[in-house]
């Protein structure tokens, strides 16, 4: 998944790239979240939906089901616990017009937020994410961790994968014993590439000379109307009303 997902970040080509993604997205997510208009949500759902599949094309219908389909229960379940006039009665279950309600609205926030998010997730690089942070003077410390790890992340999937394979085809899921021997067994061997693998990495850091602080990309920025245009809509329809 993460292949696959850093593929599609360096292929796609997005009409508000740079520094600029990360802040739009920022504002946009904070304008969605505390706004309660439908409008809104409706409008930074398919702002950000088309804006995404501009960029990526095909990709972001097949990358876009595995958070939506995480999120479907949750909004049914909003719909069966929330107490009110039954409209459906299913044997001990029922679902009341306040619960549809409800599951409604939260899950329209939730996938106008989602949308947004997919957006910076979707077209923007951590290389780039961390660009951004750094010009909003985010403290070294922190944007190491992110970097190192990001890249742990990385490396220990990549090992996962492997070992795993390597287990497969040696018989060690053929059974539920030999499944769980075999588990045991990767976890253990990744816990100890895990503390080799930053101790490596430490040393390799120390012999290149660094002192605390990564080299940032020099990244542009597109797109400034657009993301004026935007922010401004989403301003409007979320607050337009108040005095």
């Amino acid at each position: 998944m993460h292949q696959t997902l850093e593929r599609v970040q360096a292929e796609a080509a997005p009409i508000i790239s740079g520094p600029l993604a990360v802040y739009l997205t920022g504002i946009s997510l904070i304008l969605t979240i505390t706004t309660s208009h439908i409008t809104t949500h409706i409008l930074a759902a398919v702002i950000f939906a088309s804006l995404t599949a501009h960029a990526i094309g095909r990709e972001y219908v097949s990358l876009i089901q595995y958070p939506i389909w995480f999120l479907a229960p949750s909004i049914i379940l909003i719909a069966i616990i929330t107490p009110g006039k039954a409209i459906i009665t299913l044997w001990s279950i029922s679902i009341s017009t306040a619960g549809v309600q409800l599951a409604f609205e939260t899950g329209l926030r939730s996938i106008a937020s989602l949308t947004v998010l997919f957006f910076l997730a979707f077209t923007t690089t951590v290389p780039q994410l961390v660009t951004a942070l750094n010009r909003l003077w985010m403290p070294d410390p922190i944007i190491e961790l992110l970097l190192l790890s990001y890249r742990a992340v990385q490396v220990l999937m990549d090992e996962t994968l492997r070992l795993s394979t390597a287990a497969t085809l040696r018989g060690g899921q053929t059974s539920r014993y030999a499944l769980f021997r075999t588990t045991k067994r990767l976890a253990a061997s990744l816990l100890i590439r895990s503390v080799d693998r930053a101790e490596q990495v430490e040393m390799a850091m120390q012999a290149r000379g660094y002192h605390g602080e990564f080299p940032m990309h020099t990244e542009s920025n597109n797109g400034y109307m657009y993301s004026i245009i935007i922010i401004a809509l989403l301003v409007i329809t979320g607050f337009g009303d108040l005095p």
